[in-house]
C-alpha cells in the first residue's frame, strides 16, 4: 500500500473514530451540569402552588419558637423541626405521593429535610428557596400568634402579617385598595 493511502486510511479511521465517540455521547466530551437531588422553587411560585392545591401538606422545618415568633408562618403550615422529623414521618405518611411544600429560615435546614424525607420514599417533596425570610421579602403574607402580632405595627403597604381573629381560627385576609396610579 502506497504511503499516501495508507495516511488516508488512518485519518479516515481517526475521524471516524471521533466521531463515533461523540455520538455515543463519550463522557470526555460531554459536559453534564450538576442537578440537586430535589427541586427548589422561588416563593412565587411556592405562592401559587399552595393556592391551586388547597390539600397540599406545607412542611415548616423550624423550631416552634420561630414558628409562632414574630415573622409567622405561612398559612396551613405543619410544623415539625427538623430534629423531630424522622421521628414523626408516621404523621405525614399519608401524603407520601403527594407534592408537599418544605421550608425553614432561610434554607439552612431545608436540603437537611430534603435528605430525610427523600430517603423516606417522600419523592414529590420540593424546597422553597430562601425560605420564610424570601417568603416575606417577596411580600407575601404569614400568619402570626395574637402575641406576636401585637408587636409588630401593619405595614402602610398592606404588605405586612395576616392575624388570625381568635387563636385556633383560620386567618382572614383583608383586601388592601391598589395604589393610585403615578
Amino acid at each position: 500500500m502506497a504511503p499516501n493511502a495508507r495516511r488516508r486510511l488512518l485519518r479516515g479511521v481517526a475521524l471516524l473514530l471521533v466521531l463515533l465517540s461523540l455520538l455515543a455521547g463519550c463522557s470526555r466530551f460531554r459536559r453534564t451540569a450538576k442537578r440537586p437531588p430535589f427541586r427548589k422553587l422561588s416563593p412565587a411560585v411556592a405562592y401559587e402552588m399552595i393556592r391551586d392545591n388547597p390539600d397540599m401538606l406545607i412542611l415548616d422545618l423550624r423550631s416552634p419558637q420561630e414558628y409562632n415568633g414574630e415573622t409567622g408562618h405561612i398559612r396551613r403550615a405543619r410544623n415539625i423541626p427538623l430534629a423531630r422529623l424522622p421521628f414523626r414521618l408516621l404523621e405525614i405518611d399519608a401524603f407520601r405521593d403527594e407534592t408537599l411544600l418544605i421550608y425553614c429560615g432561610s434554607d439552612d435546614c431545608g436540603p437537611q429535610g430534603m435528605e430525610i424525607l427523600r430517603a423516606s420514599g417522600f419523592e414529590d417533596a420540593v424546597l422553597m428557596d430562601g425560605g420564610i425570610d424570601a417568603w416575606i421579602r417577596e411580600g407575601f403574607k404569614t400568619v402570626l400568634p395574637s402575641a406576636a402580632a401585637v408587636r409588630v405595627p401593619p405595614p402602610a403597604d398592606g404588605k405586612g402579617p395576616v392575624m388570625p381573629a381568635k387563636p385556633g381560627e383560620p386567618a382572614k385576609e383583608t383586601p388592601v385598595p391598589s395604589p393610585p396610579p403615578p
